[in-house]
């Protein structure tokens, strides 16, 4: 992992993810209402389920950003996203409630890493899988799978248009 990073490029990356929701907002508006629902392939999820699951994925680093600074060492929290999205019918959730959760959740999270002191970088948390993360690493890990979920965004939005013509 790539924990314990000149402090400089540590704020760059932390103001990266405090765009976070502008960056969504964007790509979001660029999707057709019926592209929402639309499945590339059979085993893959719809943009509206990837913006629920972003959501939810905001929420678990709410608390574990919050587990890695006042309880170094402890495992954290990390979720099953397929049983998830099954369990929960994503599905039928209007992705709108989820867009806004995501906003206030990652206006939260970047106030919290903006302003924690230098020694707080240096924690470590148990993450299942994973094994001992430091916050900075943490950080990376959801701005991957942040990137990822827009990458699989515009995929879908292209496989659209490819589909339909449109």
């Amino acid at each position: 992992m790539s924990a314990f990073q000149h402090p400089e490029k540590r704020k760059a990356k932390v103001n990266a993810f405090g765009n976070g929701y502008q960056r969504l907002q964007e790509v979001v508006s660029q999707v057709p209402e019926e592209a929402l629902t639309f499945r590339s392939r059979k085993d893959v999820w719809n943009i509206n389920e990837m913006l629920v699951h972003l959501a939810d994925l905001e929420a678990a680093a709410y608390i574990n950003f919050r587990r890695a600074i006042a309880e170094p060492t402890e495992n954290i929290f990390a979720f099953d996203k397929d049983l998830w999205v099954e369990s929960m019918n994503y599905y039928s959730q209007p992705y709108h409630a989820s867009l806004k959760l995501f906003r206030l959740l990652r206006a939260s999270n970047y106030l919290l890493l903006k302003n924690i002191s230098t020694d707080g970088w240096l924690h470590t948390v148990n993450y299942p899988g994973q094994g001992q993360v430091s916050l900075e690493d943490l950080l990376d890990l959801y701005e991957q799978h942040f990137g990822k979920v827009i990458a699989e965004i515009h995929h879908n939005v292209e496989a659209w248009r490819k589909e339909t013509g449109k």
